[in-house]
């Protein structure tokens, strides 16, 4: 076996039974602060909070968006929306909500990306606490009043809450489904618990307006702005907690190419963000985030030279079995069914690879149960979701493909 690759194999899988042991490990002992149940109750003090909602060709999205605006538990509150030059009619439909006062529109003629619209919204804000909401996003009634008691302290910079999918209906979507009860809700949960958390997801995440304004909101050439804002929140001295008693639900991708369009956004953003704040990474200034960022990079881009190197071996392998085939007539099946169960004759890398495949099956069913969801309604999901890891690898590795070609990513 090249020793280049065993080296390589051992690492990656080193590092990511690490990293999943000492996950489900925190997971373990705050099992029981998982869920905080902390509550504004009536008689104490209710700040004012603006919603600040950027949109773009969202007319056939964004009305259950406002209507769960109103549906929301809470009186001292603003909505603010702001139309990115929208070529539909996003504006019309705004529109019929400005008759309640808490609406306010700031309809652009151009369109200027997200992360100015946002900033437009925060300039005009009245609210105390500023929250951002994507315009196909739908946020639970009580949403406000789970999130504000976490700004009990004043360093507590911004508060993000559970992502779930809104009705996923395709085999992709399920499994897209699980990845956001169990990644981006359960264990930025965890991170938050160690001051690692490195995103304010965009479908909802309320922050300190006061907060906002001091780091001068969002990064408008930033395509990943909920997440460079984190490092930002970071490196000005805050902090950012996850609330899990209540959630948001946005729509999902509804085929491989707009799941690829929207990770190879997500991951290039990252990548660039990583780099942009480069001077976090190993120091101590900034605690457990200036050490987990860079184990996160190391993890991820060995990974994907694993993966390269373990694809271009393959494909000797097999176009070698393929050439040596010639000599039986290219008779594929003569041994077919000459297979038997022999432990001695799996090599390292196998033994590795399967247990691998064992800590997925573990982070997925541990994962929920702690988030508290049933294993029979997620089936089809759970069968999908062990495979998903095959597609993070396709997704960075075009990600780093376009970040070092020096291609703008796109939002749509």
């Amino acid at each position: 076996m090249n020793p280049t690759y065993m080296i390589l194999v051992y690492s990656v899988w080193f590092l990511a039974t690490y990293f999943v042991v000492t996950l489900i490990l925190i997971l373990i002992a705050n099992r029981k602060s998982l869920y905080e149940n902390r509550i504004l109750k009536d008689g104490a003090p209710f700040p004012f909070v603006s919603v600040v909602i950027s949109a773009y060709n969202e007319e056939q999205k964004i009305e259950d968006t406002l209507k769960s605006l109103k549906k929301i538990d809470y009186e001292k509150m603003e909505f603010i929306i702001v139309n990115d030059g929208s070529s539909d009619k996003t504006n019309e439909v705004v529109k019929r909500y400005l008759d309640d006062r808490r609406f306010t529109l700031v309809d652009n003629s151009n369109n200027k990306g997200k992360a100015a619209c946002l900033n437009q919204g925060i300039m005009i804000a009245k609210g105390e606490f500023i929250a951002t909401m994507d315009a196909d996003s739908m946020a639970s009634p009580d949403i406000l009043k789970r999130t504000l008691p976490y700004f009990d302290e004043h360093a507590i910079g911004a508060v993000t809450v559970s992502v779930e999918a809104r009705n996923p209906k395709t085999l992709l979507q399920k499994i897209i489904d699980l990845e956001y009860i169990i990644g981006l809700s359960l264990f930025l949960k965890l991170l938050s618990t160690f001051n690692c958390l490195f995103v304010t997801p965009g479908p909802f995440s309320i922050y300190r307006a006061s907060v906002l304004r001091e780091i001068n909101g969002f990064d408008e050439n930033n395509i990943t702005e909920d997440m460079e804002i984190a490092f930002r929140i970071h490196k000005a001295g805050y902090k950012i907690k996850s609330c899990i008693d209540t959630k948001v639900q946005t729509i999902l991708p509804n085929d491989f190419k707009s799941l690829y369009r929207q990770r190879k956004r997500w991951y290039s953003g990252a990548i660039k963000t990583y780099y942009q704040h480069r001077d976090m990474i190993f120091n101590r200034k900034f605690g457990h985030f200036g050490f987990f960022i860079p184990f996160n990079i190391i993890l991820i881009t060995l990974g994907i030279v694993l993966f390269l190197y373990s694809t271009y071996l393959g494909l000797s392998k097999f176009i070698e079995n393929v050439y040596y085939y010639h000599y039986t007539n290219y008779n594929f099946f003569e041994n077919f069914f000459d297979w038997h169960f022999d432990i001695l004759a799996y090599s390292g890398v196998s033994v590795l690879s399967f247990t691998a495949f064992l800590g997925t099956l573990l982070i997925m069913f541990v994962g929920l149960k702690y988030a508290r969801v049933a294993y029979s309604r997620k089936k089809l999901g759970m069968l999908g979701y062990p495979f998903i890891f095959f597609l993070y690898q396709i997704f960075w590795i075009a990600s780093y493909f376009a970040v070092i070609r020096g291609r703008k990513v796109k939002w749509r």
